[in-house]
C-alpha cells in the first residue's frame, strides 16, 4: 500500500512539472539593432538622402521627428555633426530595415561604418 501511494505522488508530481514546463512560449519579436555611420557630406544633403532612400526602400514615409531625426517605419536615423560635414548617422530599429538602409547609404555615399 505504501508503494502505491509513493507511485501516485510521483505521477501527480511529474504531471504538474510537465504541464508547467510546456507553457506557451512568447511570440518571437523582430531583432533590434543600432548601426553608426560616418558620412563625408554636409548635414542637409545627408538628411535629404536619408529621406529619399527610406522612400526608395519602402521603409516608411521618412518623417522628421526633430530637425536631426528621420523616422522610417520601424527604423530611425539621427544625424549629428557640423552643417558642413562630415556627419555621424546613428540608425536604430528593426534589424532588417536598418541593414537595408545602412547598406544603401554606404553604397551610394562616401560613408563607412564606425
Amino acid at each position: 500500500m505504501r508503494l502505491t501511494a509513493c507511485v501516485a505522488t510521483l505521477t501527480v508530481g511529474l504531471t504538474i512539472f510537465s504541464a508547467s514546463g510546456c507553457a506557451e512560449k512568447p511570440p518571437v519579436t523582430p531583432q533590434e539593432t543600432t548601426i553608426t555611420l560616418s558620412v563625408d557630406m554636409p548635414r542637409e544633403q545627408t538628411m535629404q538622402f536619408l529621406k529619399q532612400s527610406a522612400l526608395t526602400l519602402k521603409l516608411g514615409t521618412g518623417q522628421n521627428e526633430k530637425a536631426d531625426t528621420v523616422i522610417a517605419g520601424a527604423s530611425k536615423a539621427v544625424i549629428s555633426g557640423p552643417a558642413a560635414g562630415p556627419v555621424s548617422v546613428i540608425m536604430s530599429g528593426r534589424e532588417s530595415s536598418v541593414t537595408q538602409w545602412s547598406t544603401m547609404i554606404t553604397d551610394k555615399l562616401p560613408a563607412k561604418k564606425l
